[in-house]
């Protein structure tokens, strides 16, 4: 039900579980963090099924008590709420790969474009999340390597970096203590205009570490 959809654009059904009536069907969001492997999702359904049990609990300790009556409500409407605002969510990423595969680019280009941002406007930052270094355990190097600093394995990554042009890159760093731009690093090294061209947006030029 639901896992995936059958026609394009065509919206998944098992939200309408949640407005089963008396709260039964608070559990909803649990099925589609399931499906989904969203452990928010999954925590959201606990929650609503749990507020709408101890509902359930209180109404007959209390012989139909309004407390016990409200909770339940409580519940059943958590429930449905959740499951009808988490439902575009769902639909995206258990749709088609090319949805899923867009979506993940979209968010790669987002991090990319920020990152680039954080290494000009703060170094010492970039530096110490790891922006650019993709050849460091635990870094978060958003698609880019540090000229300056990331290791020859990291640098053969680049488009148009191969073996040779890679020691240059090294061994010109260390003589200079590091590039400051594209075009800095273009003509201490002589490199072509074509590679260079390639490398724009795919690299970043921190302080030379210690």
């Amino acid at each position: 039900m639901g896992q995936s959809l059958s026609k394009r654009g065509q919206r998944s059904r098992w939200p309408y579980l949640s407005l089963i009536p008396f709260g039964l069907g608070a559990w909803a969001p649990i099925y589609a963090g399931t499906q989904a492997e969203r452990r928010s999702w999954i925590n959201w359904g606990v929650l609503w099924t749990v507020v709408a049990v101890i509902g359930f609990v209180v109404a007959v300790a209390s012989n139909g008590g309004a407390a016990g009556g409200l909770l339940i409500i409580l519940g059943w409407a958590g429930g449905a709420a959740t499951s009808f605002a988490i439902r575009g969510s769902y639909d995206r990423q258990m749709g088609s790969p090319l949805e899923r595969a867009t979506e993940a680019g979209q968010l790669r280009l987002q991090e990319r474009q920020r990152a680039l941002q954080i290494a000009r406007e703060n170094p010492a930052l970039a530096r110490e999340i790891g922006i650019g270094r993709p050849d460091k355990h635990g870094a978060t190097d958003a698609g880019l390597v540090d000229i300056n600093n990331a290791s020859v394995t990291a640098l053969l990554k680049l488009p148009g970096v191969e073996g040779d042009t890679a020691t240059e890159i090294i061994e010109g760093r260390e003589k200079v203590g590091g590039f400051s731009s594209l075009e800095d690093m273009g003509a201490a090294l002589d490199l072509d205009g074509a590679l260079i061209e390639g490398l724009r947006g795919q690299v970043v030029f921190l302080p030379r570490g210690r």
